[in-house]
């Protein structure tokens, strides 16, 4: 079962799909091509090519390749257009268009203990084999058994008796594991997985070779952490849609569904890169799908602007081996194999001014994105579902210098969400713009990180890490600048539920140079340093200041200058609006209003008689992070929402919003203990997320999840989740809306479970959220910014599939018209009936205008505000309806 939220891929493709004929170069050719072509026609909408191969053989600077609706199981490899005439590669708009990279298996037989076999070459590497059932991601034998979901794994725990290379476990099945891949998430302190070979089996235990580096951090033996599950072998096949590929036989072998194999399809990945533009230059791409395959430019790469892409299960792999020496930009050491398989996964933008731009990339082993080289633009895009293997391999991987990384949504990432290597990179971060991103759900399979995550040693001068949003992260900090490195400015950032700190610049025993943090924002779950610099033999010229947050901002005291920490305002209660649901700006009366000092190139947009402390200014639009593409906006607002246990414990640590408080149960874990959620109201919702911090026992076992409209009445689970992992997502068959939630434990445990956060999620916006009118799902007439919208008369901007549940419509206008101005709310369509009208009349300056709906209204509906008046009507910053 796929992640729910992965159904947007289909509304990604109906909103950004269109005819593009009138796109196409106006001196260029323009080719069709259609799975019912032939590619001896003439290539015209009537008589149209069969494959994409073919039309780009006869292309040239200036033509156009317009593919219709279909699935093409090809490898596209276009030749370069030129700057004045580029070469595009268009989806038609008639339905999509499917760039598989999988190939089908058939000869399907019987091969005894349960099994069938089909003979088949797989042409990749067998370390990055991945096999399809029914058009779904199938899982590698493995033991233990885990879920569908490779974020939320079940993992194995040795003995405190195994050693760096040996483990004992009473639990591993009496089988011949030699040569299988252990895969280990290990050590006193684990911010990277590792793997490894079995040389030797015994009941109860193994021997391996390799995963010791970097002891005992990442190692096996008697730590804190001793986690490891195996692959990789034919006696670990034992439950349906289980894989093993012999490659010395070329023979796939899988555990056939219940039914048997008949009427159902087996798919193997065939093609690496699905669209390979490593030798092509100005070349758009616009509109297509990926399946089991990825898109890469070259290093002589320049020009190619790649729009709309929407990208599954890109990437996979089952080995984390060291990075071969060639791809290192610093001197070879066994502490790098943290950067195993950053170069070979991912979508890859490499080379000169080249763009990934409104894309969703979702599912993969490694990277979401590589973006290597100089100049390249990322914007725009929604990654999730990505780095899943434990190595650094986050949703973005910045190298280079000159980048532009802004707008996009990161989310459930195995480690960082945006990171760069500095064994890849070198030790030049220059001149590099990161902002105004959404970064959350990092650090699922790792410890020691951040969503935001740079290291080691790097020179970050020219680089701005500005307008981010970080939060609901199991690392340790919202914004990491670790070891060494220096000339970083972060400024206007926002964190909370991010652990300990909201940005750390970690000297780590040695100089932490010329680093700066100003007007951020830092909010509930922050329990250390609002910004800290900490262990550094040299700070100079480090400068902190404007910055509100819940802790101290504290700097070590060594340099010449010394660090400079002033006008901070530290506070439980500093006037955010809301800072449980992560909106961080200023109320009136706010301490932080107008008490911030000047700070060249970072207060440019003051409003009163000073610069305002924190990333928002007071009586500003409100800017806004993350992509405006379906499910770039998914958490559910959180409310007054209340907890009882089982057991009769105080558990409402569980639901206040705050990831490092902890309820804790009265007893081991067993089958039936519960906890019981009052949301206090009708919520929407498909996705819960249990997380249990960064504790290394009292994850639950196993739940299930149960909803009631009034908590009396409960239908069967919805959900279940097995296995044990830091952070759980119970992912509901469908869209569902109660007011009360019941998670129940079905397995035992030597310890009891533990909760640090609830959170839910849903397949659209949370209406009772706030809705930022940039990030509007449809515009039509109106200019965005990057803080709200202007519009005129017939301009609208629209929500798809907003979770709406109330009556009272505000929305926040700066100045209008003078009179006969209008915003009118229609429900479903652009045209759809009007659920309020808000008059405007001469609003001045900007400020909050309340309706209530004609009733109160419930569900998803797409939402619509349209303007009505003559000329310029007013500009939009954001909208709720909340009852």
């Amino acid at each position: 079962m796929r992640l729910r939220h992965l159904s947007v891929l289909g509304a990604v493709t109906a909103l950004l799909t269109f005819p593009v004929q009138a796109q196409a170069a106006p001196s260029g050719h323009t080719y069709h091509v259609a799975p019912q072509g032939s590619d001896q026609a003439r290539g015209s909408q009537t008589s149209p090519l069969r494959t994409i191969g073919a039309c780009l053989e006869r292309v040239r600077p200036g033509d156009t390749c317009l593919i219709h609706h279909g699935t093409y199981r090809e490898q596209l490899t276009p030749p370069s257009g030129t700057d004045s005439a580029p070469l595009t590669i268009a989806a038609y708009g008639d339905g999509p268009v499917t760039v598989d990279g999988t190939d089908r298996v058939t000869g399907w037989k019987d091969a005894g203990d349960g099994l069938i076999a089909a003979d088949t070459d797989l042409p990749p590497d067998p370390d990055f084999n991945a096999v399809f059932l029914d058009n779904a991601r199938a899982a590698e034998g493995r033991w233990p058994n885990s879920g569908a979901d490779p974020l939320n794994a079940t993992w194995a725990e040795a003995d405190s008796t195994s050693t760096d290379q040996h483990i004992d476990d009473s639990d591993l099945p009496d089988a011949d594991w030699t040569g299988a891949t252990v895969h280990l998430w290990a050590g006193s302190n684990p911010w990277a997985q590792q793997t490894g070979k079995v040389t030797a089996t015994t009941p109860g235990a193994l021997d391996f070779k390799g995963g010791n580096y970097r002891c005992p951090p990442l190692c096996m033996g008697n730590q804190t952490y001793r986690n490891y599950y195996l692959v990789g072998s034919k006696a670990a096949l034992d439950q349906p849609g289980e894989w093993y590929y012999d490659k010395a036989a070329h023979r796939l072998f899988m555990v056939p569904p219940k039914d048997g194999i008949a009427g159902h399809t087996v798919s193997a990945k065939h093609r690496l890169w699905g669209v390979d533009l490593s030798r092509s230059s100005y070349v758009t791409v616009r509109g297509l799908d990926l399946w089991g395959t990825s898109l890469r430019t070259g290093k002589a790469s320049t020009g190619v602007v790649v729009d709309g892409l929407h990208a599954r299960y890109i990437s996979e792999f089952s080995t984390l081996p060291m990075p071969p020496d060639s791809d290192l930009a610093v001197d070879p050491f066994e502490g790098n194999i943290v950067a195993s398989r950053i170069l070979d996964s991912g979508v890859q933008i490499l080379g000169t001014g080249n763009t990934l731009k409104n894309s969703e990339i979702a599912q993969s082993a490694g990277d979401g994105v590589l973006v290597r080289g100089t100049g390249n633009t990322v914007t725009g895009n929604y990654i999730h579902d990505v780095g899943w293997m434990g190595s650094y391999t986050p949703g973005i991987e910045i190298n280079g210098n000159g980048h532009t990384v802004t707008h996009n949504t990161v989310r459930r990432t195995g480690r960082a969400a945006i990171d760069t290597a500095w064994q890849l990179n070198g030790t030049e971060f220059h001149d590099n713009r990161i902002a105004y991103n959404d970064i959350s759900e990092a650090m699922r399979t790792s410890r020691d990180g951040s969503p935001f995550y740079v290291c080691c040693s790097l020179n970050g001068s020219g680089t701005s890490i500005d307008h981010n949003t970080a939060h609901d992260a199991d690392g340790q900090n919202g914004y990491y600048v670790d070891n060494y490195s220096g000339h970083f400015r972060l400024h206007h950032n926002v964190a909370w539920n991010t652990g300990s700190r909201g940005v750390y610049f970690n000297g780590h025993t040695g100089p932490s140079i010329a680093n700066e943090d100003h007007n951020s924002s830092y909010g509930v779950g922050i329990n250390v340093a609002s910004t800290a610099l900490g262990g550094a033999t040299d700070a100079s010229g480090s400068y902190f200041s404007n910055i509100i947050g819940p802790k101290p901002v504290t700097a070590t005291k060594a340099g010449d200058p010394l660090p400079v920490v002033r006008s901070n305002l530290i506070s439980a209660t500093p006037g955010y609006t809301d800072a449980v649901n992560g909106e961080l700006w200023l109320t009136p009366g706010s301490p932080a209003i107008d008490a911030g000092e000047v700070v060249d190139g970072v207060t440019t947009d003051v409003l009163g008689a000073a610069p305002d402390q924190g990333a928002y200014e007071y009586g500003a639009p409100l800017w806004s992070t993350g992509c405006s593409l379906p499910g770039c906006q998914q958490r559910v607002r959180h409310g007054s929402w209340t907890a009882t246990s089982s057991d009769g414990t105080d558990a409402a640590t569980t639901v206040d919003g705050d990831i490092n408080t902890r309820w804790t149960g009265s007893a081991p874990q067993a089958a039936g203990q519960s906890l019981t959620v009052d949301l206090g109201e009708s919520k929407t919702f498909d996705r819960l997320t249990l997380d249990a911090g960064r504790d290394t026992s009292g994850q639950p076992y196993g739940i299930t999840v149960s909803v009631s409209r009034d908590g009396t009445h409960w239908g069967a689970p919805l959900a279940r989740v097995h296995g044990r992992s830091f952070t759980q997502d119970a992912i509901l068959p469908h869209q569902t809306t109660a007011r009360y939630l019941r998670i129940t434990l079905t397995a035992s445990g030597p310890s009891p479970w533990v909760v640090n956060d609830i959170r839910l999620y849903g397949d659209g916006p949370d209406a009772a959220s706030t809705l930022q009118a940039e990030q509007a799902t449809e515009a039509r007439g109106t200019d965005r910014g990057t803080a709200a919208v202007s519009l005129g008369d017939g301009d609208r901007v629209g929500f798809r599939a907003a979770n709406v549940n109330g009556r009272n419509l505000t929305v926040r206008v700066g100045p209008a018209c003078a009179r006969g101005c209008s915003l009118q709310l229609r429900l479903n369509k652009p045209d759809g009936r009007v659920a309020a009208t808000i008059p405007l009349n001469g609003t001045g300056a900007w400020q909050e205008r309340s309706v209530n709906l004609k009733h109160t209204v419930t569900g998803s509906h797409d939402l619509y505000l349209v303007a009505a008046g003559k000329g310029r009507v007013t500009d939009l910053d954001w909208l709720t309806i909340r009852p």
